[in-house]
Order: C-alpha cells, then sequence, then structure tokens
C-alpha cells in the first residue's frame, strides 16, 4: 500500500503493507508519541539556542520508527519511494 505523508509544502511517499497502512492513523499517534517524548534518544532531536530541544522530522523518521521501533522483527515493514506508479491508498499530514 502506498501512504502519501503531506508535511507543509512537502509531499513525500511511504510503501507499507495493507496491514500497516490501514492502521496508519493510530501508528501515526504512536510514533508522535514516541517522537516527542524527551526520553527517547534519536536522531531527530535538535538542540536550537532560543527554543531548547526541538524535533526536525519528516516521513524517513516515521519509516525508520515503523521498522526499527515498531516492528522490530528484523524485516522492513516501511520504505520511502521517489513517485508511487499508483495512486495513494492513505493520506496523513504532519
Amino acid at each position: 500500500m502506498i501512504v502519501e505523508v503531506s508535511l507543509g509544502p512537502d509531499t513525500q511517499y511511504v510503501r507499507c503493507p495493507a496491514k500497516v497502512g490501514r492502521n496508519i492513523r493510530q501508528l501515526q499517534m504512536e510514533f508522535f508519541d514516541w517522537l516527542f517524548d524527551r526520553n527517547n534518544d534519536h536522531k531527530y532531536w535538535k538542540y536550537d539556542e532560543e527554543a531548547g530541544y526541538i524535533v526536525n522530522y519528516d516521513a524517513e523518521a516515521l519509516v525508520y520508527w515503523l521498522n526499527h521501533v515498531r516492528f522490530k522483527k528484523g524485516k522492513r515493514v516501511a520504505a520511502l519511494i521517489d513517485q508511487p506508479n499508483i495512486s495513494p491508498k492513505k493520506k496523513i499530514e504532519f
């Protein structure tokens, strides 16, 4: 299944199994819980002199989380793709 991920004016596409795609909105909420939890040390934390710690992410972060945190069985369940040759079945916004 193809999921369209919009972050402002930018759009990225994620390929994933249908089971993951059907649950993408719930998974997105779990992803955000993980992403913004300061107890999780991940590469998306950036330090800004004025704002302190901020999160800098895009669809790659979701793919990382799906493959390495949520589904840890060693099999990739999601991948970024450039341009899908079929229409996305789901759309989410960051």
